[in-house]
């Protein structure tokens, strides 16, 4: 099979999964050798597949464990981990009624989160809940992900789009306190006390005032309350965590050859100052009067 026949089958087995799965458990679902697969997973690259070495932690299942598994090591016995990665999107014009037709899915945002009012009889929505429609399958071919049914699209999603996340509160955002920025609710709040900007992969401080932890005991609890899924959190948080290295990075080597660049363009300047002022003749010194012999 072609690597993006394979890819896209691997997309299908992981959100089939949860969206994260370990990679000898993946293996297990096409007839490829380690080596092999790994291989094409890393053809594909972090925006289709993230592989992360982790410590494998023994105990139940603990959703804050498992985004620090991928932190740094223990010193324990360690697997890679493949997250699934997408940049569909949903349309968030086409969710206010103003796109036709675009490079992204064309679905009802709250259909996605389980949460329309129209889900048990969709016919009467005003947004689309037809993952088959010829835009959305035109937008999925193009993305690399035919085969994916509703469920598997869903899982997605929902840990790679930030339009999908829990909404996120702007008065924390907005400064003020560290805890709680502006939020007069502060513990109380239903909203997500984290950086808008870490939640769209925008945020480009290296140390930011705002949280970056998605995954705590506050955050956990808005979840169950809102019936939302942790596991979709975690896998998006792990994403996003990626990203966020990957955006400082860059930053970095940017500015490293901004510096450079201007590093050798002081140089340049200033070079042909000095060969001139050394090539320049000696100024004749002033005649001097004979002085009268006293």
């Amino acid at each position: 099979m072609a690597d993006l026949t394979v890819c896209a089958f691997l997309t299908k087995v992981l959100c089939a999964h949860g969206g994260r799965m370990f990679l000898q458990d993946l293996r297990g679902h096409v007839e490829l050798s380690e080596a092999k697969l790994r291989a094409v997973l890393r053809r594909a690259g972090p925006e289709r597949f993230l592989l992360q070495e982790v410590e494998l932690r023994d105990g139940p299942w603990d959703p804050e464990a498992e985004v620090a598994a991928g932190a740094g090591a223990g010193g324990g016995a360690t697997a890679c981990r493949v997250v699934a990665v997408s940049s569909a999107r949903l349309c968030a014009r086409y969710q206010r009624g103003e796109c036709q037709a675009c490079d992204q899915l064309h679905l009802c945002r709250r259909h996605m989160l389980g949460k329309c009012p129209h889900r048990d009889c969709w016919s009467t929505c005003a947004l689309s809940h037809d993952i088959h429609t010829p835009i959305n399958i035109q937008v999925m071919k193009n993305r690399g992900l035919f085969g994916l049914n509703e469920a598997q699209l869903r899982i997605l999603l929902l840990q790679n789009d930030p339009c999908l996340f829990p909404e996120v509160c702007l008065l924390y955002n907005k400064g003020g306190d560290v805890l709680y920025g502006y939020c007069n609710l502060r513990d109380k709040c239903n909203k997500f006390h984290v950086c808008k900007s870490f939640v769209r992969g925008e945020c480009t401080l290296q140390t930011c005032k705002r949280s970056h932890k998605l995954i705590h005991a506050t955050t956990l609890k808005l979840l169950e309350d809102q019936e939302l899924s942790i596991s979709s959190v975690v896998n998006f948080q792990i994403i996003t965590i990626y990203k966020h290295m990957k955006l400082h990075k860059m930053l970095e080597e940017k500015d490293s050859v901004t510096s450079a660049g201007h590093s050798q363009g002081a140089e340049k300047q200033g070079a042909p100052g000095a060969g001139a002022a050394e090539a320049r003749p000696l100024a004749p010194a002033p005649a001097q009067s004979p002085r009268k012999p006293q």
